[in-house]
């Protein structure tokens, strides 16, 4: 039944300070409220939308930032490759051109001896065996200086082959990255934009919550012969109480919300909730008024209770036993719902607790008061 028809239906009796209050003025109070009451609701739902593709965003530039980061230190060692290339194919074309001048002097030396002074190289051997060795130095000498040049030729295009292999794959790199770097920049627009979208969305919120507190201090101008009736309708949300909730329970908080590196693997595991140690049968309590939405048996958690608090926030209760609520109870802050019972992982005794706004975990920390 709606506010407004809650009103009506009561048929309450409303005074504005001495003298009877008009009830559509109560009315349209009332309807105001259910107004902004659906404003927020709305607002709170665009902004899980939007914190929602924003963590996405994220990621994707994290593993772009990421990428950027491993393409920079590869471009860096083809840049040094490419220098140490680049050196030592000048070094060995420096080596090529000494060897050729080298051997153009000796071709321009052996020329001007020329003839006679050449015969008298080849034939001033006592011996056969003489002139045939002599022969050969001259064969050897001028094969070896040969040899050497082809060598440093053959080499010469090996590095050269290499260096423009390298410049090629370095190229390459330049036009992937300038593609990363481009849709970085389109991702950070979309961010910057879903940033100015995501402020547009909580100032609405923090229009309609300072309407409500607004609607709420003019609901203290009426004196209701019902005076429950508007503490009904202008009661504190779940949301006001952030921060001030009381604990589910008594313990040591033994497992954080968050990431978490195990100890016996390398998998950084993501919990969403907190686990809190106690003893088996220790009293499970309420955090807040809701109506309770499940009882039943869920994998790796076994006995779980979930309570609605209202505009889409849920409490979670796992690991419980000697359940005392049904599906469908009212239950007032602080009740007890159930009694802690066994983890199955471990075989330790404690309450795995979640708090979440539709499907979105929140850290239970910043809720509670004192834990």
């Amino acid at each position: 039944m709606k506010i407004a028809q809650i009103l009506l239906v009561l048929g309450l009796s409303l005074t504005l300070g001495a003298k009877a209050a008009n009830p559509t003025e109560v009315d349209s109070l009332a309807k105001d409220f259910e107004a902004t009451k659906k404003k927020l609701e709305d607002a709170e739902l665009k902004q899980r939308q939007v914190l929602s593709a924003l963590y996405q965003l994220n990621k994707k530039i994290k593993k772009i930032v990421t990428e950027k980061g491993e393409m920079s230190q590869q471009r860096a060692f083809l840049e040094v490759n490419i220098r140490n290339l680049t050196q030592k194919v000048e070094d060995l074309d420096q080596k090529s051109r000494q060897q050729r001048t080298l051997l153009a002097e000796r071709l321009r030396a052996m020329y001007k001896l020329g003839g006679p002074s050449i015969a008298r190289f080849l034939f001033s051997s006592s011996s056969s065996a003489s002139l045939e060795r002599n022969l050969k130095i001259l064969g050897v000498v001028a094969a070896r200086d040969l040899e050497l040049i082809k060598n440093y030729s053959r080499d010469l295009k090996d590095l050269e082959a290499k260096r423009k292999t390298l410049a090629q794959r370095l190229d390459s790199m330049k036009s992937v990255e300038q593609k990363i770097a481009l849709q970085e920049k389109a991702l950070r627009k979309e961010q910057d934009l879903k940033g100015k979208l995501l402020d547009g969305i909580r100032k609405n919120k923090l229009f309609a919550i300072n309407k409500i507190n607004g609607l709420r201090e003019k609901s203290l101008q009426y004196n209701i012969d019902d005076a429950g009736l508007f503490d009904l309708l202008f009661k504190p949300s779940f949301a006001d109480q952030k921060g001030e909730l009381s604990a589910p329970l008594e313990g040591v908080i033994t497992r954080k919300f968050g990431l978490m590196k195990g100890q016996d693997h390398p998998y950084t595991l993501t919990h969403k909730g907190i686990f809190i140690s106690a003893a088996r049968g220790s009293n499970i309590k309420a955090v807040f008024e809701g109506r309770v939405s499940y009882v039943g048996t869920l994998p790796g958690f076994g006995t779980t209770l979930i309570v609605d608090h209202g505009d889409h926030y849920y409490s979670v209760y796992s690991h419980a036993q000697e359940v005392k609520v049904n599906t469908g109870d009212e239950v007032t802050g602080s009740q007890v719902l159930a009694q802690v019972g066994e983890a199955p992982q471990d075989g330790s005794s404690g309450l795995y607790f979640e708090i979440r706004h539709f499907s979105e975990p929140y850290d239970p920390q910043q809720w509670m008061k004192g834990l």
